[in-house]
């Protein structure tokens, strides 16, 4: 008797979802962003978010919870009833990165839905224009002749550019200092202000690049710039080293495929339109779509093949 009550209650559990999934959504969405206000993530977010309201005819409201390099909203997004409802941001720190080397309250591999990816950023590093470096190589000589004068700024500790830096720091044997800030935005303007001597991060820095503020000494991710052909990566610099780059969307483990399937459709679709492709190129990013299925993937890839590089360079929990 006791079988036959758990089977009809765990089909009455499959009809229920299903229902909802045939009905969804049937309220507003919250969007949360793992970073603050005015960087690369928000700005697409909040781009992605307008799409997704016409796409789906319901409110989507973006929710600002910055730290630990998206880690904060990853753990909050953990716990949500996994109704398609609460979905936020998963970045590559969050995702791959800071799972081997913190303590987390989440295990990327099992305690989320992966809805889709819808980019990815370059990375690099700058200075400001009157910096006494004008490369990469400079800015390592002069970091080894003054340890621990250099200073840089970085949107969250366990950001791929921050351990992008402690293993650059590990090959040369440098003695400089990460300065974390909560978003792109505000590392920036700590450059600006000559609160650190440099910064390292995502395309924020791209306006004063092209106005002459800054300088742009290296590309952190694995391809050089369009935009800045002449700017080496770290690969090209004789370094095995190259950031892993992931923007996507992702939800509470158990959220019903049908939703699933409703949400990557949407966000499908806003990856094609003009709107999200101009904020794209204004940010000098990079759009790249995978479905649910080749987003889980490439996580998955991603976190075995990172935790090994954490790992061997000593640098994991």
């Amino acid at each position: 008797m006791k079988n036959i009550l758990k089977t009809a209650a765990a089909g009455l559990v499959m009809l229920a979802g299903a229902a909802m999934a045939d009905d969804w959504p049937e309220q507003g969405i919250n969007l949360t962003v793992g970073y603050g206000a005015g960087g690369t993530t928000d700005s697409t977010a909040r781009v992605l978010a307008s799409l997704l309201e016409e796409d789906l005819g319901v409110s989507v409201t973006v929710i600002n919870k910055p730290g630990g390099g998206g880690s904060v909203a990853a753990a909050l997004a953990s716990a949500e009833r996994p109704d398609g409802y609460n979905i936020f941001t998963f970045t590559t720190g969050a995702a791959v990165l800071s799972p081997h080397t913190q303590d987390l309250p989440y295990d990327t591999l099992n305690d989320f839905t992966f809805i889709s990816q819808y980019g990815a950023w370059h990375l690099g590093m700058v200075v400001q224009a009157d910096a006494p470096y004008n490369t990469l190589e400079e800015l390592i000589a002069f970091a080894k002749e003054n340890p621990g004068e250099i200073s840089y700024a970085i949107a969250g500790t366990g950001t791929p550019q921050h351990l992008t830096m402690l293993r650059l720091a590990g090959e040369e044997e440098l003695d400089w200092k990460a300065v974390p800030f909560q978003g792109g935005a505000a590392s920036v303007t700590a450059l600006l202000g000559g609160h650190v001597d440099a910064m390292v991060g995502a395309t924020e820095w791209l306006p004063q690049v092209q106005s002459g503020d800054f300088k742009l000494l290296a590309i952190l991710t694995d391809q050089r710039m369009t935009q800045f052909p002449d700017v080496p990566t770290l690969q090209d610099l004789g370094y095995d080293i190259a950031a892993p780059s992931i923007l996507g969307i992702a939800g509470a483990a158990g959220i019903p495929d049908e939703v699933v399937a409703t949400l990557d459709a949407a966000i499908g679709r806003a990856t094609q339109s003009p709107e999200l492709q101009e904020i794209f190129d204004n940010l000098a990013m990079k759009m790249t779509y995978l479905d649910s299925e080749a987003f889980e993937q490439s996580v998955r890839d991603n976190y075995e093949i990172q935790g090994e590089i954490i790992r061997a360079a000593g640098l994991g929990n």
